[in-house]
């Protein structure tokens, strides 16, 4: 029971110290709140609205001013004074332990005092504007009228270089005295804002008006000077090289210079209407489209000059294409008397004699079409860099064709060379049987070396057939390889295994008194082995051995190896 009163009493002391403090949290908010509300109203709005009393009170100027007096006096004398009546209701809700209600007020009075001081400093930042306009306007219309000025000193001096556009530019000067005009009468009336943004139209206007009389001479130097004197000139070289002999048709040139000239006059007009930048971007279209004429002038030049000299080398290059081909036409022939070509190489050698003879053709009609002289060289050309091409593609396929000429007689001899060592590798079988002393050969191991001579037989037949059918040469050899490899491995084992099986039964013999059973095993083993079924005999002997003495076969085998190694 005091267990629980003194858990009770805990609580109760946690809740009033939480309220205690909570309640005192919530005083300090108030008086937040409280500071705040005043320092808005000590803000120096009354001294910064005595400023704008020293303008033109008129106009803009007499609108603004109360409208900013009759704002500021509503927040100081009904706004805040509202701001302290809720204060002080939020003060009688804490007393009365009205925590939630509370809250929720001190929150609306913060965001209404956030609201006032927005408006103040609003307030404070359009008399700032006002009275700052009186004074930039001041400072930046010296500044225009002195480029108003120097514009029209320029005009006036430099009249000539500005040509059509001048008159437009006359408009312009006019347009801003009008415009500085209204700026006078703006500021005048107090109405410095409104003035403000003439400052703003005339900076625009005069900057732009600057960089026009900038580039309008030389605008009207490229319309009028440096551009008809280079269509002049392009088109006497056009004249030129068509009075040398170039065919010129396929580029219009009387028509394209034509409708240059027109654009030139197009360009003039935009400048005239002061439609600059829309000029800039047309000259500069222009001059590339004059210097793409003088390339494909060039381009004239530099392909007569590729035909001059590069139609007697392509010339040489088929004639020596024709000639080789005539010698492999003949090799071909001679070839086919000693070998079995494929129909697929015969018709690929038929497909480049064809191509070469259509290639001649193709550059005789080409020649003809020079001579006649009226076809532009620069498509001449194209057909000439075409032809090339197709020539050292020809050139390769021909050189593929006799590298297969070749490869043919090379294989023969690759072959013959192979079969050889065939021989050898039969032959030293045979020599390993001999040396061995073998009581006899198993029938199976006779089959297989009667297979073995009788695949180099078929092998040997195959390169007699005239004319040589390589493939099938190559088909047997391979046969033949498989058989005498299989044979070579099979003699080197077989020798093994006879030669285990001595071994094994001489280490056995020394167990054939003691045990009936290994005398049994070791002449079991005997009899296979002069039966010749080596592999038998050498399972037999190592089963009877392994049941007297385990692991004496690998003793043997050991034994084996080292007398092989000593004897080598």
């Amino acid at each position: 029971m005091m267990k629980i009163i003194v858990i009770v009493l805990l609580f109760l002391a946690g809740a009033i110290i939480y309220n205690h403090m909570y309640r005192k949290k919530m005083y300090r908010e108030i008086d937040r709140l409280d500071a705040w509300k005043i320092a808005l109203m000590n803000r120096p709005v009354p001294d910064e609205l005595s400023k704008v009393k020293q303008l033109n009170m008129t106009g803009e100027t007499e609108r603004l001013f109360e409208q900013w007096r009759q704002k500021w006096d509503d927040i100081v004398a009904v706004q805040l004074p509202d701001v302290e009546e809720k204060l002080f209701d939020a003060e009688t809700l804490l007393d009365k332990y009205r925590y939630t209600q509370a809250k929720a007020l001190l929150r609306d009075i913060d965001q209404w005092l956030r609201q006032i001081e927005e408006e103040v400093q609003l307030m404070i930042d359009e008399v700032h504007e006002l009275i700052g306009s009186k004074e930039q306007n001041r400072v930046e219309i010296e500044e225009l009228r002195a480029m108003y000025r120097e514009a029209k000193k320029t005009l006036l001096a430099y009249r000539y270089t500005f040509g059509v556009a001048a008159a437009k530019l006359d408009e312009k000067l006019e347009e801003a005295e009008t415009l500085f005009k209204k700026f006078e009468e703006l500021t005048a009336t107090g109405n410095y804002l409104a003035a403000r943004e003439v400052v703003h139209s005339l900076k625009k206007e005069l900057s732009e008006m600057k960089a026009m009389m900038n580039e309008i001479p030389e605008l009207l130097t490229e319309c009028q000077t440096t551009i008809p004197a280079q269509l002049e000139e392009l088109f006497d070289g056009y004249q030129e090289m068509e009075q040398g002999g170039y065919i010129l048709d396929h580029l219009q040139m009387e028509q394209q210079i034509k409708e240059k000239r027109e654009k030139i006059e197009q360009y003039v007009q935009m400048i005239r209407d002061l439609r600059i930048e829309e000029a800039k971007q047309g000259i500069t279209e222009l001059k590339e489209e004059i210097d793409a004429l003088y390339d494909l002038l060039e381009k004239e030049v530099l392909a007569h000059q590729y035909i001059k000299t590069e139609v007697p080398r392509i010339e040489e290059m088929l004639h020596m294409l024709n000639e080789e081909a005539k010698e492999t036409s003949e090799e071909t022939l001679f070839v086919q008397q000693s070998y079995c070509l494929p129909a697929k190489d015969i018709e690929k050698y038929r497909s480049i004699e064809k191509q070469i003879h259509q290639l001649r053709k193709r550059f005789d009609i080409i020649q003809t079409r020079i001579f006649e002289a009226k076809t532009a060289y620069s498509l001449l050309k194209e057909e000439l860099e075409q032809l090339v091409a197709q020539i050292e593609i020809m050139k390769e396929e021909h050189e593929q064709f006799r590298e297969t000429l070749q490869a043919l007689r090379k294989d023969e001899l690759v072959a013959r060379e192979k079969l050889e060592e065939m021989k050898k590798k039969l032959s030293e079988a045979l020599r390993l049987v001999q040396k061995s002393r073998l009581p006899g050969l198993p029938e199976s191991y006779t089959l297989q070396l009667s297979e073995a001579k009788g695949r180099l037989e078929e092998v040997m037949l195959r390169l007699e057939e005239k004319p040589l059918n390589m493939p099938a040469v190559n088909e047997a050899l391979e046969e033949a390889k498989t058989t005498v490899q299989r044979l070579y491995e099979w003699t080197e084992e077989m020798i093994e295994q006879a030669s285990l099986v001595e071994k094994v039964i001489q280490y056995g013999n020394r167990y054939r008194r003691r045990y009936p059973a290994v005398q049994e095993g070791l002449e079991e083993a005997e009899s296979l082995f002069r039966h010749y079924d080596y592999e038998q005999a050498l399972e037999q002997a190592v089963a009877t051995l392994e049941k007297v003495e385990p692991g004496a076969f690998q003793r043997v085998q050991q034994m084996f190896q080292e007398e092989r190694s000593s004897e080598k």
